[in-house]
Parts: C-alpha cells; structure tokens; sequence
C-alpha cells in the first residue's frame, strides 16, 4: 500500500508534463478547427505550435512544477504556471516575429489558443488539488505517522505537522530518545523500552487494521548506531522508515549523485541549476536583455554623451569580476567616477564620494552606471538576475573570510539579485553586510524559479525609481 501511494504520488508529479502538452496541443487544434474551419495545418501554424510545446516543457520543469519530491501549495503552482505560461507566449510570439512565421499565422487563433491553453492548465491543476482535499478529507490519501528522536525534533516535527495539516500527514505516536551523542554505542537503546516499545505500538496498530504507513527517524547523522538499531527494530514490520536529516545529512541527500567507475559519488556542493533551468534562463535573458538594448538605445546615447561631455576619460568603465565557476570577466559599465580602479586594490565607493562626477551621482543613485551590462547578457558572460559580481580584489579578500563565498559563483553574476531587493544593496563596508549578500545569493539559487527572476526584476524597478542605498 505504501509503495502503491508513493507510486501515485511520483506518477501524479510526472504525468502533468503529459498531461500539460497534451492540454496545449488540444487548445490549439480546437481552436484551429473552429476558428480556422478545419484541420488543415500550414508549416508555419505547426512550428508555432511545436515551439509552443517545447518552450511550456521547459519553462514549467525549470519551475519545478514536475518535482516529484517537491510539494507546493496551490497558489504557488498557479504563480509559477502563470509566469511561465507569460513567458512561453511572449517567446513564441518574438520567435515568430524574427523568423517572418507569423505572416502566415492568424493573430486571433494564436489569442485564442493561448488562452484556452491557460485556462485548461489552471484548471486541471485546481481540479486536482480539490480531488487531493477530497481524498485526504474522506482518509483515503491521509498517511499515518510515528516520530522517533532527540526531544528538540521530535517537538519541532510535531508542531509542523500540526500547522501543516494540509500536508496528508497524521501524527499517530512520539518516542523521543535523548542521551549523548554515543549513547547507543555504549549501551543500547532497547536497554530503555523505546526500541521495544516502538515496535509493538507499530504491531499493535498494524493488527488493529490501522497500520503506521512511515517511521520518521529525527537524529542527526552522528547517532549513526542509534538510526542502525531503530531501522533494524523495524525490518520485520510492514512501516516504511524515514530519516529527517541535520543540517549536514541534508547536504547529503541533496547532493548531486554519480556513479564514477561503478563508484556512488555525491557531490555535497553541488547548487547548480538543472539543465532545463540553464537553457530557460539563458533564453529568458537573451530576449529580455534584447528588447532592453533595443527600447533603451536613445537613454544609452544620452548617457553616453553626458559623460562624455562632463569629465576626460572612456564612456565605458571595465573592470575584471569572477564569473560562473569563478572565471574571470569583463563586466561593462557607464563611468562614474573620475578614475577608473581596475588593479588588485578597488576602494568601494563611499556616501559622498568624492571621485564620483556629478552625472556619475545621478546614474549610480538610479542604477543606470549598469545598463551596459545587457550587453555582457547577450555576450553570454551575466545573467539579468544573479549574485552581483564583486571586483576580484574584494574576491579575494572575502572568500578567505566566508564560509561558502564562493559558491555564489555557481551561476551567472547577474545585473540585479535577490540580495540587492532585500536591502543588501551599496557599499559593503563591514564582514557581516558581505555576509548577508551571500546568504541571500546562495537562498537565490537553490529556490530558483522563473517567478523569482520576474518578482526580482519588478522589485529592482522600484529600488531603481527610489534610488536606496545608491551612492
């Protein structure tokens, strides 16, 4: 029963992907059939409906709607469906815009299409979720749950478990285990009735047609003996048993796993995005970093003339920052400043800086210094979102002094980042204030979504509008 639910569980994730396809190709033959009066297909109609098919693949497996070990709630899937169903059509339309497809595509069937598409993918993910309340209302989806562990988890699980009822999970019995760290090594566990009394609450439920589904073991790793005893206690019962891992085993599990010459290898640093997450990314910068260039050439001319005219020196400043996987790049500016710090000692700029011009003030308090920086996305070297890239003397400096600082470089740097929208935004004249922008740069890229990046970019224009913490 417990393998069959589990089963349902992996194949309700994955079979959305089917499901959802098949939702679009339906929305535009119907479509097509009553608007079009027939099925008659031209070779462009096809390419559009075939790129609007891969593009939906790959903008909702980058937002983890196909996760099978991943729970949402509702309104998240129906945010993150929303913004990548947005992002789909806006690409379809500038790829049929670009290669001249659309001249033989009708405007309305591609409407209708888009939307009936939307409303069958709301749809069909909130008839399932009504499906799943009425199955867990009535019990048949509910799993019952013993927790065995260290007072401190075991209290923990418990009150999530209680505010979380929406979950699926009854809480059935508690037996906390306390003592040091090598407690079950020197004396065993079952020594205390915990062990035996574990197992005959499983037995005594399982006879009484009210069987326990899963055992949550709460230790950390380091009471390996006392996780090995538990486990074994339980082999001849029917429970499935789970670990609930510290802060180290969640490394672990969430490591990337290899086989290497019939080797199992985890990587436990590994917080890259998923190749599907790369190639949408990739796709979403280059055609939001294009129609940037392209509606804010007249702003990039007047700047660029401004600063010309306003002090000696380049339009451009560059300057050598880390990129992905720690690669040095040239990361494009507008100059700021009368002096242009490129060498292995970069001062941060101040409040009242007095190497900063009078026009470079204006651009750096509004962000607008970082507008050449589209180029660098089309160019391939940054990100519109991602951990904003720090000189490489500063580098230097901190990746000796933060644990994990350089893991931020994981991904592309990139213009804004979820660091700069939480106030970690300016000079970063003190270890904690670094600290706290790679905190919030890591946090970014292991919840990376498709509905982040936009959150981020709408909350950078009104950092850019009120010029906070800009100087």
């Amino acid at each position: 029963m417990n393998a069959l639910r589990r089963y349902q569980q992996s194949l309700r994730a994955r079979s959305f992907s089917g499901l959802d396809l098949l939702i679009i190709l339906l929305s535009f033959v119907v479509c097509h059939y009553f608007y079009l009066d027939g099925l008659e297909f031209s070779p462009q109609r096809i390419v559009i409906v075939i790129a609007a098919l891969g593009l939906a693949y790959i903008a909702f497996a980058a937002a983890g709607l196909y996760k099978t070990s991943r729970t949402l709630l509702l309104h998240s899937v129906l945010n993150r469906m929303t913004v990548g169903w947005f992002l789909v059509i806006t690409s379809v339309a500038l790829l049929a815009f670009l290669t001249k497809v659309a001249e033989d595509v009708s405007r309305v069937w591609f409407g209708l299409s888009t939307i009936l598409s939307y409303l069958g993918l709301i749809g069909a993910r909130i008839a399932s979720a009504i499906l799943m309340v009425v199955s867990q209302k009535h019990g048949s989806a509910r799993v019952s749950v013993v927790v065995v562990g260290d007072a401190n988890r075991t209290d923990d699980l418990v009150e999530r478990l209680s505010v979380n009822g929406w979950s699926g999970y009854d809480l059935a019995k508690v037996f906390r285990l306390d003592g040091p760290i090598d407690a079950c090594a020197e004396n065993p566990i079952d020594a205390s009735g915990v062990l035996q009394a574990l197992s005959g609450f499983v037995e005594t439920q399982r006879q009484a047609s009210d069987p326990v589904a899963e055992v949550w073991i709460a230790l950390p790793l380091a009471r390996e003996s006392c996780i090995k005893q538990i486990i074994s206690s339980l082999r001849n019962s029917s429970v499935d048993v789970c670990v609930v891992p510290d802060a180290f085993g969640m490394q672990l599990v969430t490591g990337a796993a290899m086989n290497i010459a019939d080797v199992a290898v985890i990587n436990v640093s590994d917080i890259r995005l998923p190749g599907s997450a790369e190639l949408f990314k990739r796709l979403f910068d280059w055609v939001v970093a294009l129609l940037a260039v392209i509606v804010l050439a007249p702003v990039l001319l007047i700047i660029a003339m401004a600063v010309k005219f306003e002090s000696r020196g380049a339009v451009l400043f560059r300057q050598h920052r880390y990129g992905v996987d720690g690669k040095e790049i040239e990361v494009w500016k507008f100059r700021s400043m009368s002096v242009q710090e490129n060498g292995g000692d970069v001062v941060q700029a101040t409040r009242n800086d007095a190497r900063v011009t009078r026009i470079g003030a204006i651009l750096r308090k509004h962000s607008l210094d970082e507008l050449p920086q589209f180029l660098n996305v089309l160019q391939g070297s940054m990100s519109i979102v991602g951990p904003r890239p720090h000189a490489v003397s500063h580098n230097e400096e901190y990746r000796s002094k933060i644990d994990g600082y350089m893991m931020r470089h994981k991904i592309k740097p990139g213009i804004t980042g979820w660091a700069q929208v939480n106030g970690w935004r300016g000079e970063t004249d003190t270890l904690e204030k670094m600290e706290g922008r790679v905190r919030y740069d890591l946090e970014y890229i292991r919840n990376w979504s498709p509905w982040l990046d936009i959150k981020i970019i709408l909350l950078t224009v009104a950092h850019v509008i009120s010029g906070k913490d800009a100087y």
